[in-house]
């Protein structure tokens, strides 16, 4: 099952009210080893085949990815699209050494070792289907301040949601730490939350055979779906729904404590294990951030204008004049891995399961093609994993 992070929700609506073609500005490209490109105040009118390109090059195994997506409009709606059979590469401007990421679902992932490390200097190099080349700035790898506690606290009332007219539950992620005096320091806080997923795949209107979904006739079932459980033990992974960031303006040398840096809604009960990852960013990426957050901040507000185009540190190496959007950023962090025990909630999850009764396909008596089945595999991805997440109980 797919769990839609901040950047899904934002490309979306970002497409919808910024992702637009300039029709008269000029952007000076100075590609520099430490240069960037600022946000630039274009006019703007809506076109479709818009490219954004959002990467991530992180210290944490397992949590580097690329997506790569493009403007298009549908029956009337505008979206994105992810575009598969890209080339995807990082290299690394000190060793020289190239690493491919793999195209998965709806991103491209590094290999599961992969990490960047304080001191190293990264690029991005992404090869389109059609020929475009497109590449990054260099990014260099600052040294992350170290988390000295992290508290992760329920709220029955967590947050608002129009979308249901009411509070959801969940929990709050808080952060202390000591910043370093005498430097500008930015912070960037992601997390990754892991819970035991028992259902692999969902199989509507089909049966599950030979590794996939196959359409099949179900319409003699109330539930015109079947669920096939995990043949091993699997985690479902969340990502954050909003932008946190924080830089050390009024708080240089100071130790900051109990900061909320990000959120936990109560999708299921099911007890997890918290990753909360404390990045330090460079000021162009901190400025990059700080624009994604006003978006999404005020992303209730469809009639505001857009605070800065979206614009990183990504160009055509064919045509300076192209508008990419998007970003490359890599960066160091600081982890720390909390047990959460969600068990005695007694508020309602937000998500609903049928019981396995209704959801499970017959094996004994089966009406369906043979052979019956219950089982499906756990499948790497950026939303799951079978590899069992330090702290898990």
């Amino acid at each position: 099952m797919r769990h839609f992070s901040f950047f899904d929700r934002l490309l979306n609506y970002c497409y919808e009210n910024f992702f637009v073609r300039p029709l008269a500005v000029i952007i000076v490209f100075s590609f520099l080893p430490y240069g960037c490109i600022d946000p630039v105040p274009p006019e703007f009118d809506y076109e479709d085949g818009l490219i954004f390109i959002e990467g991530f090059a992180s210290s944490n195994a397992g949590a580097s990815y690329v997506g790569i997506n493009e403007s298009v409009t549908e029956f009337g709606v505008r979206g994105l699209n992810f575009i598969p059979g890209a080339s995807v590469t990082v290299e690394n401007l000190d060793s020289g050494l190239s690493v491919n990421f793999l195209e998965s679902e709806d991103a491209y992932l590094a290999p599961l070792d992969f990490k960047v490390s304080p001191g190293e200097r990264w690029k991005l190099i992404v090869a389109m289907p059609n020929g475009t080349v497109y590449e990054s700035e260099p990014e260099i790898v600052l040294s992350p301040v170290p988390i000295t506690e992290v508290a992760i606290d329920y709220d029955p009332e967590l947050e608002f949601r129009p979308s249901v007219n009411r509070f959801i539950p969940g929990h709050k992620i808080s952060v202390s730490f000591d910043d370093p005096a005498g430097a500008e320091n930015n912070y960037y806080w992601s997390y990754r939350s892991f819970e035991n997923l028992d259902y692999c795949i969902r199989c509507n209107e089909g049966i599950y055979r030979n590794g996939g979904c196959i359409p099949y006739d179900l319409r003699g079932r109330l539930y015109r779906y079947f669920d096939y459980i995990c043949e091993t033990e699997c985690w479902t992974i969340r990502y954050p729904e909003s932008v946190n960031i924080f830089d050390d303006t009024f708080s240089n040398g100071k130790t900051v404590a109990g900061l909320e840096v990000g959120s936990l809604p109560l999708y299921t009960k099911e007890n997890m294990v918290v990753e909360v990852q404390q990045f330090s960013l460079t000021p162009a990426a901190y400025k990059y951030y700080k624009v994604l957050k006003d978006i999404v901040d005020n992303a209730s507000g469809f009639n505001a204008p857009p605070p800065a185009a979206l614009v990183g540190n990504l160009y055509n190496i064919n045509d300076s004049e192209e508008f990419v959007l998007g970003r490359f950023t890599a960066a160091a962090s600081s982890v720390v891995n909390m047990y959460v025990e969600r068990e005695l909630i007694n508020e309602a999850a937000i998500a609903t399961r049928q019981p396995p009764a209704v959801s499970l396909e017959p094996t004994l008596g089966s009406p369906y093609p043979p052979p019956p089945t219950n089982l499906a595999p756990c499948e790497e991805s950026r939303y799951r994993t079978a590899i069992e997440p330090e702290g898990w109980q």
